[in-house]
């Protein structure tokens, strides 16, 4: 009979490893989620940004390349570097658990990782499908919580990191806000004169960093100037070809997905198929005989009953005392023919 004891445990190694590694890659994200946001917005220094500044050196459009690790985005954030974590544990749980069970042919300890596998890999079907479809409903919960916090902290020249944050994701990605332009209110700015203390409101449609960067943030660009600048921006949807139309956290999950998508999915379901492939062999395991361990003993052999004839009991032997007869005969003369046997003479 084929055995699975080795081949099991030596797969159950192959996957606490790279338990080890998706739980470290997890707590990585939990907790430098600034460092992940600031790689995607690396280049912003390559663009020519005089036409966001006044004469009193106010930026309409301040931008970071710089992002710090507290920066809350939402509990949305929490929640999927929380899965990636229990997975990652999950994983390597079942890992220790499994490659004991397969050494020992220990039952329950097979049972157990089974039941264990079958939960982490519900969980990796859950990222799968948060990696490939934007319609997961965690998804349009980011959405709902990063359109509370524009409106809430974004302003035209916020102190908060959201404002730096997005106009550099608007000028990199050709974007505006989370679904469309129309996700901003209150948009205000208090425009200082540096020739006097005067100082006045301007109302936007729209974040000046959502004007195409074609025209306002290069170099060579003749309409590259500020009062250009924060005509687009208080006009906004009006002028809509000067406008960035598309919502940004599309084009963010299309360029994560085509940056890195596919390796992730590709990860994520070879590790399906292989816990897939794992749970069939404790399965095996289970129901299959090892090789390993010892035949049981023939049984004793079924010793012969010899069977006797009952014994009778004929009762206790009946012995008479013998009692010689003999009488003295009547023949006068010596004749051995006439004097019988029972006679003397």
């Amino acid at each position: 009979m084929p055995h699975f004891d080795h081949v099991l445990a030596v797969t159950m190694v192959i996957s606490c490893i790279w338990g080890i590694v998706v739980l470290s890659l997890g707590l990585y994200m939990r907790f430098n989620f600034g460092q992940m946001v600031s790689a995607q917005l690396e280049g912003i220094e390559k663009f020519d940004l005089r036409s966001c500044k006044n004469s009193a050196s106010q930026s309409v459009c301040p931008v970071t390349s710089m992002v710090p690790n507290n920066f809350n985005l939402g509990n949305w954030v929490k929640v999927i570097t929380n899965y990636v974590v229990l997975t990652g544990s999950l994983v390597t749980v079942y890992s220790i658990i499994g490659t004991i069970g397969a050494l020992k042919h220990n039952v329950p300890m097979i049972t157990m990782f089974l039941l264990i596998s079958l939960v982490a890999t519900g969980f990796q079907f859950y990222l799968v499908q948060v990696a490939t479809s934007e319609e997961n409903g965690i998804h349009q919960t980011a959405k709902s919580q990063l359109k509370n916090t524009l409106n809430h902290d974004y302003r035209i020249e916020g102190p908060h990191d959201i404002v730096k944050v997005m106009n550099t994701i608007h000028i990199l990605m050709d974007c505006c806000g989370i679904d469309s332009v129309r996700d901003f209110k209150n948009l205000t700015f208090l425009e200082k004169d540096p020739n006097s203390k005067a100082h006045h409101f301007r109302y936007f449609a729209t974040p000046p960093s959502c004007c195409k960067q074609r025209f306002y943030f290069c170099t060579s660009c003749p309409r590259a100037t500020y009062d250009n600048l924060l005509d687009c921006a208080v006009k906004g949807p009006v002028a809509i070809e000067n406008i960035n139309t598309r919502g940004c956290y599309s084009v963010m999950y299309e360029h994560v997905k085509n940056t890195s998508g596919l390796i992730t999915l590709s990860l994520l379901l070879f590790i399906i198929v292989w816990e897939m492939l794992q749970m069939m062999l404790g399965i095996l395991e289970i129901f299959v005989p090892s090789m390993t361990e010892e035949p049981p003993p023939p049984p004793p052999p079924t010793p012969k009953i010899m069977i006797e004839p009952p014994k009778v009991d004929f009762g206790k032997p009946v012995f008479q005392t013998f009692v010689p007869y003999a009488r003295p005969s009547s023949v006068q003369q010596v004749d051995l023919d006439k004097i019988k046997s029972t006679e003397i003479w």
